[in-house]
C-alpha cells in the first residue's frame, strides 16, 4: 500500500514532452506535484495540468546502451509528459533512481483510483515487441550454449566458456528485461516494482 501524499513535493527529474525532440543534454528538468495538479517548466515556460486532466499513466523502461525507466502522463488534449530517472546527458544515476522510485509512488498515491477512476494506468512496451523480446532470449540462449560448450568440449577452446557464460548472462538479461516490460494494466495502490529500478 503506498503512503498518504504529502500536499507538495518538487523532483528534480528530467522530462520531456511526448513527441518532442531529443535533447544531447537536456535542459528541461524539474516537476512538482501538488496537491491537485502536477507542474513542471519546458523551455523556461512554466506548465501546470490538474491531476483530473490525465487519462492515462504508462510505466516502461527502455534504451539501447542505457535502460531507462519512464513515466509518460496522457492528457485528455492528447499532450503527454515523459518523465525519465536519467541524469540531463541520459545516463543512469543512482540518486535520480531514487528519486524517480519516490516521485512515481507519490503520483500514484495522489491519483488513487478513488479520486480518479478515469485514469487508467499500464504498463510495458507493446505486446508484439515484448514477444519479440521474449523469443529473441529464449531462441539464442541454446544457440550461445551450444557454441560455447562445443569450442570448449571438442576444440579445447577456453573462450568456448567465456562465450557460453556472457551468451548465457545476455539473455538472461534480455529475457529479465522483457518480463519486467510484459504489457498490462495495473492499479495505482501497486505499481509495477521492476519497473522502479
Amino acid at each position: 500500500m503506498l503512503a498518504p501524499a504529502e500536499a507538495s513535493r518538487s523532483y528534480d527529474l528530467c522530462i520531456n514532452v511526448a513527441g518532442r525532440r531529443l535533447f544531447w543534454r537536456n535542459p528541461n528538468h524539474g516537476v512538482t506535484l501538488g496537491d491537485d495538479a502536477i507542474a513542471w517548466t519546458m523551455d523556461g515556460g512554466a506548465v501546470e495540468m490538474a491531476y483530473g486532466n490525465i487519462v492515462a499513466v504508462h510505466l516502461n523502461s527502455a534504451g539501447q546502451k542505457v535502460t531507462a525507466d519512464r513515466c509518460t502522463l496522457t492528457f485528455a488534449d492528447g499532450s503527454g509528459l515523459l518523465i525519465v530517472n536519467t541524469d540531463p546527458g541520459g545516463y543512469r544515476d543512482a540518486e535520480r533512481a531514487t528519486l524517480y522510485r519516490d516521485f512515481v509512488r507519490d503520483l500514484h498515491a495522489r491519483l488513487a483510483s478513488d479520486r480518479y477512476p478515469a485514469i487508467r494506468f499500464t504498463a510495458g512496451v507493446p505486446r508484439w515487441r515484448y514477444l519479440v523480446m521474449l523469443g529473441s532470449a529464449i531462441a539464442t540462449a541454446p544457440m550461445f550454449a551450444l557454441a560455447g560448450l562445443g569450442g570448449y568440449l571438442f576444440y579445447h577452446l577456453t573462450n568456448g566458456l567465456v562465450l557460453l557464460v556472457v551468451g548465457e548472462y545476455f539473455c538472461w538479461k534480455l529475457a529479465r528485461r522483457a518480463l519486467a516490460n510484459a504489457p498490462r494494466d495495473y492499479m495505482p495502490d501497486l505499481p509495477p516494482e521492476e519497473l522502479l529500478a
